[in-house]
């Protein structure tokens, strides 16, 4: 015989299945996109090494362990059945980022009830943040989920403290941490909470402090195989260059943006503006506002410590703080609809179709296996391929059977690879890095513009322009 309780969940565990599987749609579209700079760099670096080289180097911040250890996995193990190697090496991102939906769920039914937590956990599934971290190669959508897990058990913790909650605590930070790094300004945050409520209060948290402890202690255990080479690589955080990343510059200002679910502004927006209605609402609530702090806190200290430390960041830095935005934005919604249902339903639609557009009109991220095509296609035999990159041959993935020469970092020794490998072709990577100076030194050697593949890395700077000889 069927419960009450029972029945009346059934049709919540339907719209929370059907959420993950309009995410896993969303997100399938472009799970075969060309892989771009950063996905090939850490797999050729660590990924193809075999777990061993991945639990114990580490030589700059590209290696993601957790990440990079998944990937292989899933590559050994999904390439048996013949899948394409990026849709293997992205696996894990996508499972992960799929098991976000249920969490964002939770914390929003705790942030306001059950219809705030359906549209947090919608936003999960379509945001273009969280799509499009969901289909990359890297530690980003692992961060989203640890950071939302994690904080979901520590609210749970704040609530009803006991052991449990506190260990399963520790464990999701830890490996969060481990997924990505920046993730620690999570449990920072938390941190920081709590030492505000104990003065405050004036009575020591031994639960909370345990499980903060707890998890900085399993955290080391994680790192500690590469503690040292993290230690040795801590000069690649300083501000070397006026060219550097700031928290003051479009990278900090993106971090802001992307709470509204997108990194493009017009999408983002609608988002942001429905947003501030839930912020209003946080400030009126306890218990909202404590689920609002809890997932925002790391942000200002990513922000202030950044600044103190005249270190740089990206903007993904930021992605562990992509679940409160999407609960402020779920609040905002929730408000609207309580004033007037046509409102709210009004909010869903626009957000709806301006994260749809996003997604719609948004390149390939870096698209090296079309500029490979296009050389592959229209070279004639004997012609040399020259590519103007970064600080990895990267372009080999797709490439390797045109043996591509390499001017690296941003063509650095540009005249003398054009004297010496006599190119008819030239594959230019980050041409706004590259500059005009170089890219003059083509023009002047008799090469024009063949071909231009937009790219919405870097800020449209994933660009990758094919350059042809006498044309």
């Amino acid at each position: 015989m069927t419960t009450a309780p029972t029945t009346a969940r059934r049709p919540l565990l339907l719209m929370l299945a059907a959420l993950v599987v309009a995410g896993a749609a969303v997100r399938s579209t472009r799970m075969t996109e060309s892989l771009w700079y950063d996905e090939i760099a850490a797999w050729r670096d660590y990924g193809m090494h075999g777990p061993r080289a991945i639990l114990t180097t580490y030589f700059d911040p590209a290696n993601h362990v957790a990440h990079t250890l998944l990937s292989w996995c899933a590559f050994e193990l999904l390439a048996s059945f013949e899948w394409p190697a990026a849709v293997a090496l992205r696996f894990p991102s996508f499972v992960f980022s799929l098991a976000t939906i249920p969490i964002l769920f939770g914390l929003g039914r705790r942030a306001g009830g059950i219809r705030v937590g359906i549209v947090a956990a919608a936003v999960a599934a379509i945001a273009p943040v969280a799509v499009l971290e969901g289909v990359e190669a890297r530690g980003y959508s692992m961060m989203i989920f640890f950071a939302a897990a994690a904080t979901h058990q520590w609210l749970a913790l704040r609530t009803r403290p006991r052991l449990t909650r506190g260990l399963a605590y520790a464990t999701l930070m830890a490996l969060g941490v481990w997924s990505h790094p920046m993730t620690v300004f999570v449990a920072l945050g938390h941190g920081v909470i709590l030492l505000v409520e104990m003065i405050r209060r004036r009575r020591i948290e031994a639960i909370g402090m345990g499980a903060l402890v707890a998890a900085a202690a399993l955290t080391l255990v994680l790192f500690a195989p590469i503690i040292g080479a993290v230690l040795r690589t801590r000069r690649a955080f300083a501000d070397a260059s006026p060219d550097t990343p700031s928290p003051f510059g479009i990278e900090g200002a993106a971090a802001l943006l992307q709470l509204g679910g997108s990194l493009a502004w017009w999408a983002a927006l609608p988002a942001l503006l429905v947003a501030i209605a839930g912020v209003v609402r946080a400030g009126r609530t306890p218990e909202t506002r404590s689920v609002i702090v809890a997932t925002l806190a790391g942000l200002p200290l990513l922000f202030a410590a950044t600044w103190l430390l005249d270190s740089w960041m990206y903007t993904r830095f930021a992605f562990f703080a992509f679940p409160g935005g999407a609960i402020l934005i779920a609040l905002g919604v929730d408000t609207l609809w309580r004033r007037r249902a046509a409102a709210g339903v009004g909010a869903i639609a626009l957000i709806t179709a301006c994260y749809a557009a996003d997604l719609a009109v948004r390149p390939t991220k870096q698209p090296l296996r079309e500029a490979a095509r296009v050389v592959e296609t229209e070279r004639r035999p004997g012609e040399r391929l020259l590519v103007v990159g970064l600080r990895h041959e990267v372009l080999d993935v797709y490439a390797a059977a045109l043996d591509p020469a390499y001017s690296l970092h941003h063509g650095a020794d540009l005249a003398a690879a054009i004297a010496r490998v006599e190119p008819a072709w030239v594959i230019v990577l980050y041409p706004r890095a590259v500059g005009p100076e170089r890219l003059g030194l083509l023009a002047e050697n008799g090469f024009a513009v063949h071909t231009r593949l937009p790219g919405w890395a870097d800020w449209g700077d994933g660009e990758v322009v094919v350059w042809r000889r006498g044309e």
